[in-house]
């Protein structure tokens, strides 16, 4: 294909929709009009006197739409637009828009006419309708094209409450992407940034993770929300100069954390996801070919899953219902946190023995304040296969605070007053807060 073949075939992918192009056509032939009007108005066009860098970013704030139209102001704002470091197609946006052709064409055109100056943000959501292939056609495209032009910020997303956009594999490559936010995607492909040296925040939620690897050289900080990851094989997350986590409310396996040597704050929240036991075993391997949570827990080589990745940390949340064994199980090859200043737990560390929440204290030598969250009374638990890694010497505690959180009517919780207090913990250092009692 020439060079001329390659233009026009670039042009007709761009072609906008009529409407997007009566659009465009009425801003331009508007334009002296609305400069006559305006100056009628006001007499002197005092925001048209600022110069053209601080014009610019005040208009990199305004939705796509907005920022164009200000081409009808005068002729000095006639094509300043086009210069605009920001694209910004919000959910909002795209539902001022009749369907998904006309924000495809209005998009499409826009991209085709703006200068190719480098972007500090795009934001690009595809339309809310019913037909969905059409609503993504163009997201690629306008990922690439954002990416071409040195986009610092990016956040994409397909707005359907149902379907989920295809990530290509191998379209998120730039060494000039800062922060990346993807939402209702789906990535069947191991996510590698390694060519994205200047990555430092990635964010992802209500996505389908299908992948066994998540790595990056340079990311700080990672947050992943409402996603649903495999259901058969553990996804290995390898951020190793991680400073900040978010795992919150995913469902499928819980991921492989690796080495995160430099973490500081961590909050790790497991309500939904497979590593559950059917029969209430304590850590899992009920036995039970039926339970498929302990069959196929799928640990291979490894004594941790989460915790040992987690075992720098300074800050750190844990959270679970009590038939969730993951952090259990990791306990018992329990790594030491030797950083550790703040810890919040909740009913998962309820075991009949306490053993999980002493191995716990054992292994966090610096805490100085424990939170302990009970909102609704825990389950039974059956004592099998747990072995936690509990040491001889007795508990620190001299440095120790300890907030307790319950519902009123749960006796189980003075047992843990009790061990606490028999290790040594003085009364006063110990706060109770009780909840309303649960209604029948």
């Amino acid at each position: 294909m020439d060079s001329s073949e390659s233009v026009a075939t670039f042009v007709d992918f761009f072609l906008p929709s009529p409407d997007a192009r009566r659009l465009f056509d009425g801003m331009s032939e508007g334009s002296e009009t609305g400069s006559k009007r305006h100056a009628a108005a006001c007499g002197v066009d005092r925001l048209g006197g600022l110069p053209d860098d601080l014009l610019l970013y005040i208009l990199s704030f305004l939705p796509s739409p907005d920022a164009v139209r200000t081409c009808v102001l005068a002729r000095r704002w006639r094509n300043l637009w086009k210069g605009v470091p920001a694209l910004r197609i919000s959910p909002d946006t795209a539902e001022g828009f009749h369907g998904p052709s006309a924000l495809n064409g209005f998009v499409n055109h826009m991209l085709l006419l703006r200068d190719r100056a480098p972007l500090r943000v795009a934001e690009l959501n595809s339309f809310h309708g019913n037909d969905f292939d059409a609503s993504v056609q163009y997201l690629e495209l306008w990922v690439r094209y954002s990416l071409l032009c040195r986009v610092a910020k990016l956040c994409v997303a397909s707005d359907d409450d149902v379907e989920r956009w295809l990530l290509p594999k191998g379209l998120i490559i730039s060494r000039h992407l800062r922060s990346l936010e993807l939402a209702r995607v789906i990535t069947e492909h191991d996510l590698d940034f390694s060519s994205c040296r200047s990555l430092v925040d990635l964010k992802m939620e209500f996505s389908g993770i299908y992948c066994e690897r998540i790595t990056s050289p340079s990311l700080k900080r990672l947050s992943i929300t409402e996603c649903r990851f495999l259901g058969d094989v553990r996804t290995q997350i390898s951020v190793l100069n991680l400073t900040s986590l978010l795992l919150d409310d995913c469902t499928g396996r819980t991921p492989l954390l690796e080495s995160m040597p430099l973490l500081v704050d961590a909050i790790v929240v497991f309500p939904n996801c497979s590593d559950y036991c059917r029969n209430g075993y304590e850590v899992g391997d009920c036995g039970d070919e039926l339970c498929w949570g302990c069959s196929n827990c799928n640990y291979g080589e490894n004594i941790c899953v989460v915790l040992q990745g987690l075992s720098s940390c300074m800050n750190l949340q844990l959270a679970a219902t009590s038939k969730h064994f993951i952090f259990r199980k990791d306990l018992m090859g329990c790594p030491v946190f030797s950083n550790l200043k703040t810890l919040l737990l909740d009913e998962w560390c309820m075991t009949a023995n306490l053993d999980a929440l002493i191995c716990f204290l054992q292994h966090s030598p610096v805490l100085q304040k424990l939170t302990l969250e009970f909102p609704e009374i825990h389950k039974k638990l059956v004592e099998m296969g747990a072995s936690y890694d509990l040491k001889k010497k007795p508990l620190v505690l001299k440095d120790l605070t300890v907030e307790v959180n319950f519902h009123e009517g749960d006796e189980e919780i003075y047992k843990v007053l009790d061990v606490l207090s028999s290790y040594g913990l003085p009364p006063e250092k110990i706060m109770i807060k009780q909840y309303p009692k649960i209604g029948i």
